[in-house]
């Protein structure tokens, strides 16, 4: 790939739009070429972070705006996700003990966790312009 190619989306923070960022991530990764585990790794990842917006930085509300960028070039994938929501301050989040047994676990929590996991590098800010994830997956 010579150069980047750019896609966007944007929906509203109801969840039956879930299904339409995965259509959306799946339609990307054909686009570009992705491999299988890339776009599945991806898509979960988008997935959890979608949904984030959807039940914490909208508490549920459908009407929020929800914009997805991404942006592929022949060396990483770069996904942003912008929200209007309210501000989420990731140093609250707290690194789960994943060896404890599940009846010790807290609920919740595991979502920032695996989008860790999936993807090379996730960062969130917040601004005047709201919240912003930033995913980063580099590509083989």
């Amino acid at each position: 790939m010579a150069s980047s190619k750019r896609f966007h989306l944007a929906i509203t923070s109801d969840m039956s739009n879930l299904e339409r960022v995965a259509e959306f991530v799946f339609e990307v990764a054909r686009q570009t070429q992705l491999s299988d585990t890339i776009a599945e790794h991806t898509q979960m990842a988008v997935d959890e972070a979608v949904t984030n917006v959807m039940e914490h930085a909208y508490g549920g509300r459908a009407d929020g705006h929800i914009d997805l960028d991404f942006r592929v070039t022949a060396r990483e994938l770069r996904i942003e996700i912008r929200d209007q929501g309210a501000p989420f301050d990731s140093a609250t989040i707290q690194e789960p003990n994943i060896h404890s047994p599940l009846s010790e676990r807290a609920i919740g929590g595991l979502g920032v966790f695996f989008m860790r996991k999936l993807m090379d590098k996730v960062e969130f800010t917040h601004d005047r312009r709201g919240n912003l994830t930033r995913m980063t997956k580099k590509l083989p």
